[in-house]
């Protein structure tokens, strides 16, 4: 007899960013493999989750290792830890939970709560640890997991390097995205002409964007540092950025608001705060720009590509995975603003059948390997495993098949 798999989905920072929307889409999806998932958020000060699925709960100081005043946040973490250890073993008895889904190496107490129930763990290495933590943390983690799940093969090489423990348990799988949500045809030209307009835009410019929260690793400088030179080369262009102000990165903030205005940008360059909109946003754009200088797998490029905008990234994470240079994408060097502006504009100088058939093989790449519905079947197949089972509930015709 077969019963629903229940997953409890441990996510320590409770700001909307791209793991809640990759996580949320999986879960979605996973409902109806006879999956359930509940959420576990850690709770910080700010913007808190915007979409809800199913149960969830807040708990506070989960995390160990915080930017801002990481003594007192470690501190605080010390002190809290028995007892969150315990709600999280409450969680797991009372909602009968069969597997601890964990996003991040350095989110260990629902691992440690696992520990107490014998239930079995499966990490999600999105992290980029600092090298004080690099030989602690993953060994400390191939010791409490069932699974460690990375989202590309270079990062699986990368962190499993001269770790054999590490090695046997490191999978691959992607991040995914709903090609349904994401899907240009959704948008005719008014709703983009009113969204520009809304913006202070015209509805012919050339518009170019980056989307992501604006911290350092995202190479927001660099966007703006070839925003200047494309400018000079096309003066008609204007573009935008779309991404929260983190409490952690301040400075970081004031830093791109100086650069903007020492390059005599503060009239083209928009910044719009966080935004739920993100297919809306992207449907305006002419050329997207991923410029970062460190990713795991950007799943923002998977939404560029599905929605049919050109798209320039850097060689980061797994992006080179994603995209497919020349054919479905332009990858250059990363912390290169001479080679992002260079790629914008040879798009935007092409002929429009060019780009049109680059657009296009994009979107069929995404519908092909990434769609939500593949990656979840992934997910559940991994799930059934580490518990040792046959079919769940309810198996669409889509997981049973071999993907």
């Amino acid at each position: 007899m077969t019963r629903t798999i229940r997953v409890l989905n441990c996510i320590s920072d409770n700001r909307f960013g791209g793991p809640h929307r990759r996580n949320f889409a999986i879960a979605k999806r996973l409902q109806h493999e006879g999956v359930t998932t509940l959420f576990l958020f850690g709770h910080k000060e700010g913007q808190t989750v915007a979409h809800e699925i199913g149960q969830h709960t807040y708990l506070k100081h989960l995390q160990f290792m915080r930017r801002k005043r990481p003594v007192l946040s470690l501190f605080q973490f010390l002190a809290f830890l028995p007892a969150n250890i315990l709600k999280i073993r409450r969680i797991i008895r009372e909602n009968h939970i069969d597997l601890i889904h964990v996003d991040g190496v350095t989110n260990i107490v629902p691992a440690l709560a696992a520990r107490l129930t014998d239930t079995p763990v499966i990490y999600h290495y999105n992290d980029h640890l600092p090298h004080m933590l690099q030989r602690v943390v993953p060994s400390m983690v191939a010791a409490l997991s069932a699974k460690i799940v990375v989202q590309g093969e270079q990062l699986r090489r990368d962190r499993t390097r001269g770790r054999p423990g590490l090695e046997r348990k490191t999978i691959v799988i992607y991040g995914g995205l709903d090609t349904r949500q994401f899907d240009p045809t959704r948008y005719e030209a008014k709703d983009r002409e009113r969204l520009r307009r809304q913006l202070g835009l015209s509805t012919t410019c050339p518009l170019i964007g980056a989307i992501g929260n604006l911290n350092p690793l995202k190479g927001h400088t660099y966007f703006v540092e070839a925003a200047r030179r494309i400018k000079a080369a096309m003066p008609a262009a204007k573009f935008v950025i779309g991404g929260r102000r983190l409490g952690t990165a301040p400075g970081y903030w004031e830093e791109l608001q100086r650069l903007t205005r020492q390059s005599g940008l503060q009239d083209d360059v928009i910044f719009t705060g966080f935004r739920e909109d993100i297919p809306a946003l992207l449907s305006i754009l002419d050329v997207f720009v991923l410029s970062s200088v460190l990713e795991s797998c950007p799943c923002v490029l998977l939404e560029a590509m599905a929605m049919k905008v050109p798209v320039v990234t850097t060689d980061v994470g797994a992006a080179s995975e994603l995209v497919i240079h020349g054919q479905t994408g332009q990858i250059v060097p990363p912390r290169n603003a001479d080679a992002l502006a260079e790629a914008v504009l040879t798009y935007l100088t092409s002929p429009a059948s060019k780009t049109r058939a680059m657009v296009e093989a994009a979107r069929k790449r995404v519908e092909s390997e990434f769609e939500i519905g593949k990656i979840a079947c992934q997910h559940k197949r991994v799930y059934a495993e580490i518990l040792d089972r046959g079919p769940v509930a309810t198996p669409s015709s889509a997981c049973r098949r071999k993907t």
